[in-house]
């Protein structure tokens, strides 16, 4: 795999004043952008000691979104946190089907460990971040870290994933019955990731049915009150628990529109949440014990089933 990078500043239309650098790598046959974001004045503004990194996986069901949709969501985490942000532009289906997206994203991590001193980052400190498809890869990134005996991330942050292309939990809708447009949307998008049966069942897609989920980091996963996905990621941090992963359960007050990157500015509370989980797991002890609270807010040989 190797990289080649341009550079290039931008101030977030929040004010934020974070810093965006892209660069582009090679994954398999594709070439990857990759936005990474400064916070403001780093590193020269800021202490010797190089700040975390997170890895940010945007949303779009696998087939849609991107890094630009999701800009000024990471500029605002680059400083809340504060972390240098790095995003991919991760392969899409129906073009690039699964597997192409988690290797993407974890040749994506291992090119911000290869290069931590180029890029200024600390790279033992860092955390998976991913909203619904996001929070899928995400998953996946951690898996592959933890199976190809890589660095394993300090926590992840899962903003109402998808871990389940059978839609068991969203078939059953919980506290309410999930719309058949919904359903319908979540299939399409999953036939057209997971084209073939081995897929399907493949524990980095399926993380839901995953036979193996110790070793993965600690997870705060967020869902609204009012989701199709609630009981989708409420199922998910309980097979954590049950496999000795520290897991937190956030059940946001209402809704968040199309989502947090795309309504952040109504779903700061996520954000300032999801920040908080960080800092507090970047300054924790690596040896924190499981737990598991449910509240509300205030490479290729590897890839058989």
């Amino acid at each position: 795999m190797t990289s080649k990078s341009t550079m290039q500043g931008s101030k977030a239309a929040n004010g934020s004043g974070a810093r965006v650098v892209r660069h582009s790598l090679e994954s398999w046959d594709r070439t990857v952008a990759v936005h990474v974001c400064y916070p403001p004045g780093y590193p020269t503004a800021w202490a010797a000691q190089p700040l975390p990194w997170l890895l940010y996986l945007h949303a779009g069901g696998f087939v849609d979104g991107g890094i630009e949709h999701a800009v000024q969501l990471t500029q605002r985490l680059a400083v809340a946190v504060p972390a240098v942000v790095v995003a991919p532009e991760y392969s899409l289906a129906p073009d690039h089907p699964f597997p192409a997206a988690p290797e993407d994203a974890f040749n994506t991590a291992e090119w911000v460990i290869r290069n931590a001193r180029r890029l200024k980052v600390d790279k033992t400190r860092f955390a998976l971040v991913g909203e619904e498809a996001g929070g899928n890869l995400a998953i996946a990134v951690a898996q592959m870290l933890r199976d190809r005996g890589m660095t394993p991330a300090r926590a992840q942050w899962l903003i109402r994933p998808v871990t389940d292309p059978c839609l068991q939990h969203a078939s059953c809708g919980g506290a309410g019955k999930v719309p058949m447009e919904t359903l319908q949307r979540l299939a399409a998008h999953y036939r057209d990731y997971l084209p073939t049966p081995a897929a399907c069942v493949h524990p980095y897609a399926a993380p839901a049915h995953a036979m193996r989920l110790s070793g993965l980091p600690p997870t705060l996963i967020q869902v609204a009150q009012e989701d199709a996905l609630r009981p989708e990621g409420e199922a998910f941090a309980g097979r954590l628990l049950a496999c000795g992963v520290a897991a937190e359960t956030r059940i946001m007050a209402g809704a968040c529109g199309a989502g947090v990157e795309t309504s952040h500015d109504r779903c700061q509370v996520w954000i300032d949440e999801g920040s908080r989980f960080l800092r507090e797991r970047f300054s924790a002890d690596d040896d924190a014990s499981p737990q598991a609270v449910t509240r509300p807010a205030a490479k290729p040989s590897g890839w058989a089933p």
